[in-house]
């Protein structure tokens, strides 16, 4: 068990104080089940209903290590980050990371100690397949992943895995990586081998992570793999993590539900625009525009009414594809039959939120001339203040009850995990900015679930401190501080585990002190 020192009395002045329960629209979605209607009833008396999954988020590469052991092969971050260390702004690497291959048992632990009752991971595509084809198959990497799962299963904790979280084997981005269509099959490959050898035990799969951040930023040129064709690339990467989620998908219907009964889905980041001037119809139109590149990009073709690509994103990259001089637009176009495959190919929709972003016009510009995903757009981010972001700061759960509701509404989604939801800050203990994001989080679910839309779990990003891939560990999302000058790694607490500890373990919307940032602290704590 973890010790909080000299917090105990603060602790126990957050446990006497009185919290309102968020206010519950009147008009509630009519529920089709009893089982339906018994999870709207808990909600709307501000319970989390019986079967919600309470969780913790983490991937392979950012918390492993253990890079080179045991067969695993290399992947592009491992690459990238030994021969081009600038990669990372503090020079960084995930070579050891917070050395979750090894310590995997405690940070199962520690898991279990939050009260959650499940925990999400990734597969390291490399540890299984070391060259990313199936001839290279790794027994070691195997056993290590059978090892982690029964670990869980043993602590009644429900595994939900990730295939793909962004460590392609170096081996596949060689030969094109996600920009190579044949990568599809290669991905369907890799499923098949990890649904096989783990699908008796693994009920929750989300096949990739967030596929549109790694698309435009990892073949926008500005992060790993560093693929540098913007408005080319991005649309094909995308594309083919499309189809190899919904080939993935096919393969599992026909080759291991009816057995496993399990469900595939993914996990998209969709965040929430906001027009820096709202008295500019252009910006605000802008704004729209933005979610529909960055979210409906994804959604339509996987829960629309119709398929395929957003119509007006079709229609702006053709209008701009033509002006640029190309003969055709270089979004690529799905067949009837790859449409009739995406559709309803997503058991679950994964959601990764972390907060709002103000967003711009792209000035000075010339679209003849500008080929990018974000000229295509005519919009970019407000940039960060000292804060990390373009607001006071980054707690803005009103955005993420608007995203669930306008996805709700706009889309034929069966059901929605919050896969990741987190704040980073430099790694205080006393880390009251993040126990106040995920106490107004958290609160606004049963809001959400009260008025009929099917929520079924909640992942914290992150339960340690990890490699933050491009800002390498100069940004902590842990709710366990982790202490990189040792060897042991030591996993440390933080206030926040109190807040996630008392949603988990009560599954209500707990008190919370809401004046902690007034207070000062003297903190002694350790594990």
């Amino acid at each position: 068990m973890w010790v909080l020192g000299n917090v105990s009395l603060l602790l126990g002045l957050m446990d006497s104080l009185t919290s309102m329960l968020p206010d519950f629209p009147d008009n509630y979605a009519s529920p089709k089940s009893l089982v339906e209607i018994q999870r709207v009833n808990a909600a709307k008396e501000g319970r989390f209903p019986d079967d919600f999954l309470f969780g913790v988020s983490t991937s392979a590469y950012q918390t492993e290590g253990a890079w080179n052991v045991s067969g695993k092969g290399e992947s592009i971050w491992d690459y990238a980050t030994h021969n081009s260390p600038e990669t990372v702004i503090d020079n960084s690497n995930g070579d050891i990371a917070a050395n979750s291959y090894f310590m995997y048992k405690t940070d199962i632990d520690l898991a279990k100690q939050l009260g959650c009752n499940a925990f999400r991971i990734s597969i390291s595509w490399p540890r299984i397949l070391p060259t990313g084809f199936p001839n290279s198959l790794n027994p070691k990497g195997i056993e290590h992943y059978d090892n982690v799962i029964n670990e869980m299963l043993g602590r009644n904790i429900t595994p939900v895995v990730t295939l793909f979280h962004w460590d392609l084997p170096k081996e596949l981005q060689d030969l094109g990586g996600w920009a190579n269509p044949l990568i599809v099959d290669w991905f369907v490959d890799y499923a098949r081998i990890v649904f096989k050898a783990f699908g008796d035990r693994v009920k929750y799969w989300s096949t990739v992570n967030e596929p549109t951040v790694y698309c435009v930023y990892g073949y926008g040129g500005k992060m790993v793999p560093f693929v540098n064709h913007s408005g080319i690339t991005e649309y094909l990467c995308g594309h083919h993590m499309l189809l190899a989620h919904a080939k993935a998908h096919k393969m599992y219907n026909e080759e291991f539900r009816q057995e496993q009964k399990g469900k595939v889905g993914l996990s998209i980041s969709v965040p929430w625009a906001v027009a820096s001037n709202p008295e500019d119809p252009e910006e605000v139109a802008g704004a729209d525009r933005w979610f529909e590149f960055w979210g409906s990009w994804f959604l339509n073709p996987l829960f629309g009414h119709f398929g395929d690509y957003p119509e007006n994103m079709k229609n702006r990259i053709a209008e701009n594809s033509l002006k640029q001089g190309f003969p055709r637009s270089r979004l690529p176009e799905f067949t009837t039959e790859e449409i009739s495959m995406l559709r309803n190919s997503t058991d679950f929709l994964g959601l990764n939120y972390y907060h709002a972003s103000p967003v711009q016009k792209y000035l000075n510009y010339n679209v003849t001339s500008t080929v990018s995903f974000f000229g295509d757009i005519g919009m970019l981010e407000v940039p960060a203040n000292e804060n990390g972001a373009a607001f006071s700061d980054r707690s803005t759960p009103w955005a993420l009850v608007s995203t669930i509701q306008k996805i709700n509404k706009d889309f034929e989604v069966p059901m929605i995990m919050i896969t990741e939801n987190g704040y980073w800050d430099r790694g205080q203990l006393a880390d009251i900015g993040r126990a106040k994001y995920y106490h107004q989080h958290l609160s606004e679910l049963p809001g959400l679930i009260a008025q009929g839309i099917n929520i079924r779990g909640y992942f914290a990003w992150s339960l340690i401190d990890n490699f933050e891939w491009s800002v390498g560990y100069t940004q902590k999302f842990g709710l366990f501080s982790v202490d990189y000058t040792v060897p042991e790694r030591t996993r440390i607490p933080k206030i926040s585990t109190k807040v996630i500890s008392d949603f988990y373990k009560t599954r209500i919307i707990p008190l919370f002190l809401w004046s902690l940032n007034e207070v000062e602290f003297d903190i002694n704590v350790g594990l």
